[in-house]
């Protein structure tokens, strides 16, 4: 009888290797993981608004009037040669204060004088006495330098009292003498109200230093360590006006004001220097300043992990340790990369928005959940990993407490903003209206908070003689 063999052994060895394959990849540790989510930022930060800060500037006319009077006093004028031709010896005296006005960019003022003469007659000498006011005015511009420039000159007289001698048959010229007078008192009277407004309002100097003082860094919080940088942009000035008894004018920088919290920030060296005069007509005095906290990712991190890390998972038989944790953004999510041992090998993806809390002083992550591509890699390879506690765990871990409490930044800045020195006779005053926070988001090396603070703030300077 003949027999047949029927030869199945490669087929059956195909079977049964990819059995054991089959067996062997879902009986054993999973090594494969969900792909990572990119790494990615906004460019686009949240734009800064220019503040506006106003330094008032103001001349009372009365300060002027003293400083003037104090500079023309006794004998302005003293001729005692009575034969250098014009046959007179005449000595004036001040006979009262000096009272000024102004109108636009005009001073205008008086000097009374009292006046002693002599003439010769060509027989004899006569004495005679007499009282004549001197009319002057002072125009005064801002120059591009930022220096003021007067210009002052004698318009006209006036005789109080006219000179007369006991002979009543004597004219004196008296026309001849109030011209002499002027012509000899116009040198010292308008060089010493030149000199009065100059050293009353020394402006450049004083636009100078607060140029300057805003580059400084100014501690307006101490508790929490909070410094104020004014960051002047550009600077500018209204045109002089007049109200009542004063000359007033605004001085206008235009900022970038910041507020930065731990140690003092570092001073420019070499300030940019001041920039030329330029007019303004429109005033503003409000202001937004922008307070940005930063969480760096590495303490964030650290944070994370001295609670995380090491902590075990278990759903049944299963279990997953925490073994490392990154933290990263990708547009105004926060990515956080868990590496994972133990019935899983490998890394898994969660992501969500942080948000400032109020309540906590904190920045937490709301809606932290799996990834999309982590969610479905482990439908398929460890869904068990999506029932248990390991997401809730992680999130109650997020979040990040600031070093400072946002109630009480409020209150030491809305006092000190009530009057701060910058310098000697120059003080900052300002209301702190609101502070909020504007949001939270992510630069490539922290989460920063972006807080808001709305006011008005002005410079108020305090007497003239700067």
């Amino acid at each position: 009888m003949m027999t047949y063999t029927v030869n199945i052994q490669l087929p059956m060895l195909r079977i049964i290797a990819f059995s054991g394959l089959f067996l062997l990849l879902f009986s054993c540790k999973t090594t494969r993981q969900p792909a990572k989510p990119m790494e990615s930022y906004y460019t686009a930060w949240p734009e800064e608004r220019i503040s506006i800060i106003n330094v008032p500037v103001r001349i009372q006319l009365r300060e002027l009037e003293q400083s003037l009077n104090e500079q023309l006093n006794g004998i302005l004028y003293e001729d005692k040669d009575i034969k250098d031709g014009d046959k007179m010896m005449i000595r004036a005296e001040k006979r009262e204060d000096i009272r000024l006005k102004v109108e636009g960019q005009r001073i205008t003022y008086r000097v009374p004088l009292k006046l002693w003469i002599r003439y010769d007659l060509g027989i004899t000498e006569v004495e005679a006495n007499g009282d004549l006011a001197l009319n002057l005015k002072t125009d005064y511009t801002i120059k591009n330098d930022w220096s003021l420039e007067t210009v002052s000159d004698i318009e006209n007289y006036e005789w109080l009292k006219r000179p007369t001698v006991r002979l009543g048959s004597v004219n004196l010229p008296i026309g001849f003498i109030a011209d002499i007078v002027m012509k000899n008192s116009k040198r010292i009277i308008t060089r010493a109200i030149d000199d009065a407004v100059r050293d009353n309002l020394n402006l450049r100097q004083l636009v100078a230093d607060t140029w300057n003082k805003m580059f400084e860094p100014l501690l307006v919080a101490p508790e929490y360590n909070t410094w104020l940088l004014v960051n002047p942009q550009t600077i500018g000035i209204t045109p002089p006006r007049t109200s009542q008894d004063e000359i007033f004018s605004t001085i206008i920088i235009e900022s970038r004001p910041q507020v930065t919290l731990g140690s003092r920030p570092i001073k420019i060296a070499t300030p940019p220097p001041l920039p030329p005069l330029t007019l303004r007509d429109t005033l503003q005095s409000d202001f937004i300043i922008h307070i940005k906290t930063d969480v760096p990712y590495a303490e964030a991190e650290r944070i994370a992990k001295a609670e995380l890390l090491g902590e075990t998972f278990s759903e049944g038989r299963r279990s997953v340790r925490i073994d490392d944790i990154n933290l990263y953004g990708q547009g105004n999510k926060l990515i956080i990369n868990t590496r994972l041992s133990g019935s899983y090998n490998g890394n898994v993806f969660l992501a969500g928005k942080p948000i400032y809390n109020s309540s906590r002083n904190t920045i937490d992550v709301k809606d932290l959940d799996f990834t999309l591509e982590t969610r479905n890699f482990l439908h398929k390879s460890a869904g068990w990993l999506l029932k248990g506690t390991l997401r809730r765990k992680i999130q109650e871990n997020m979040n990040f407490l600031l070093d400072y409490n946002l109630k009480e930044l409020r209150k030491q800045l809305h006092d000190q903003l009530e009057a701060y020195p910058i310098t000697s006779g120059i003080m900052l005053r300002g209301v702190l209206d609101d502070l909020s926070i504007q949001d939270a988001f992510l630069a490539p090396d922290a989460i920063r908070v972006d807080i808001a603070l709305r006011g008005r703030i002005n410079v108020q300077v305090n007497g003239l003689n700067y």
